[in-house]
C-alpha cells in the first residue's frame, strides 16, 4: 500500500533548504509526496520538488548559488532594495517554462496582495510567476504584478490550509523553519551579511546606533512571526510537524547548505513515527470525515 502524504512547506529564507533535506527522507523511506503547498522560501523549494527534481540536484545549484549570490535588480522591477534576477537564473533549469498544470505532483504557492491584504493561492498560470510572487518579501524583493504579490509568510507562514485543499484525505506534513536552539537569543541573529554588503561594513554598521536599531526591529519582526507561526500550526492542526533547528540562521545568512539539508533529514527522520502512525486506519478514517471535500482523486 502506498504511503501517500501532502507537504505544507513554510517560509525562512536559506533556511527553506532544511525542506530538502526532508524531502530526501521522505523519498528514502518510501513516501509518495502527493501535493506540496508551499510558502516564501517553501514555495522556493516546493516548486521544483513538485517537477520531480531530485533533493540532492537542487541542492547542488543551492550551494553554487550561495558561494557566488546575486540579488541584482531589474529595471523593470517594482521598488525594492534587492532584486531576483540571480534566483531566477538559477531556478530556470527546473520550471522555466512550465506551468503550475503541468507539474507531476501538485502545487501551490501562497501570497499576499499588497493591494488588497488578502492571502492569494497561487494553483494555476506560470511556476515561476508563483515562485517570483511568493519569495517577494516585503520592500526586500519586487513585488509581482498588478494586486503587488508578496511574500505568503505575511500571512500564511505555514501553508497547511492550501495543502489540505490539495488532497483532504492524506496526511498532512507541515515543515516549520522557524524553531531555535533552547539557549538561542533573538539579539543573536546577524542584521546584514553575505556578499551584497562587504563583511567590514555590514559589521560596522552592526555597530552603529542605525544597525542597533534596524536589528531591534528585526528582532521584534521575527518574534512576532514566530508567534504567528505557532498560532497557524495550532488552529490547522497538521498531522505532523517537522521542527528543524534552523531558525538561528537570518534569511539571507550566507550559510553551508549541507548543515541545513543534514538538519532537515534529522528532523523528518525524528518523525517518521508519528507520520506512520497518522497513516492508521483509524485515523485515516477520522480525517476523511473531518475534511472531506470534493477531491479529484
Amino acid at each position: 500500500m502506498a504511503k501517500r502524504i501532502v507537504l505544507a512547506l513554510g517560509g525562512g529564507g536559506v533556511r527553506g533548504v532544511a525542506h530538502l533535506g526532508a524531502v530526501q527522507c521522505l523519498l528514502d523511506e518510501k513516501y509518495e509526496i502527493s501535493g506540496i503547498a508551499g510558502t516564501s522560501a517553501g514555495g522556493l523549494f516546493g516548486a521544483p520538488l513538485a517537477a520531480q527534481v531530485p533533493p540532492k540536484e537542487i541542492l547542488e545549484v543551492v550551494t553554487a548559488f550561495i558561494k557566488s549570490p546575486s540579488f541584482k535588480r531589474s529595471p523593470t522591477d517594482a521598488a525594492s532594495f534587492l532584486g531576483t534576477s540571480g534566483l531566477e537564473s538559477a531556478l530556470s533549469q527546473f520550471i522555466v517554462g512550465k506551468t503550475i498544470q503541468d507539474l507531476p505532483i501538485k502545487f501551490c504557492a501562497t501570497a499576499v496582495s499588497l493591494k488588497t491584504g488578502e492571502e492569494v493561492v497561487i494553483s494555476e498560470g506560470d511556476v515561476m510567476e508563483a515562485v517570483l510572487a511568493t519569495i517577494a518579501i516585503p520592500g526586500v524583493f519586487p513585488a509581482r504584478g498588478e494586486e503587488a504579490l508578496a511574500d505568503g509568510g505575511v500571512l500564511d507562514p505555514v501553508p497547511v490550509l492550501p495543502a489540505r485543499a490539495l488532497n483532504s484525505s492524506l496526511p498532512i506534513v507541515a515543515v516549520t523553519l522557524h524553531t531555535k536552539p533552547a539557549d538561542f537569543s533573538p539579539l543573536s541573529t546577524p542584521l546584514v551579511g553575505g556578499d551584497q554588503i562587504p563583511e567590514v561594513l555590514a559589521d560596522r554598521l552592526n555597530r552603529t546606533r542605525i544597525g542597533e536599531s534596524l536589528q531591534n526591529l528585526n528582532v521584534g519582526i521575527e518574534i512576532g512571526s514566530d508567534r504567528l507561526t505557532e498560532l497557524n500550526l495550532e488552529i490547522t492542526k497538521p498531522d505532523v510537524i517537522v521542527r528543524p533547528v534552523v531558525g538561528q540562521f537570518g534569511t539571507l545568512q550566507k550559510i553551508d547548505p549541507a548543515v541545513l539539508f543534514e538538519e532537515g533529514y534529522r528532523a523528518m527522520k525524528s518523525e517518521l513515527s508519528a507520520l506512520e502512525d497518522s497513516l492508521s486506519f483509524m485515523k485515516s478514517v477520522l480525517r476523511i470525515s473531518k475534511y472531506r471535500v470534493s477531491d479529484p482523486e
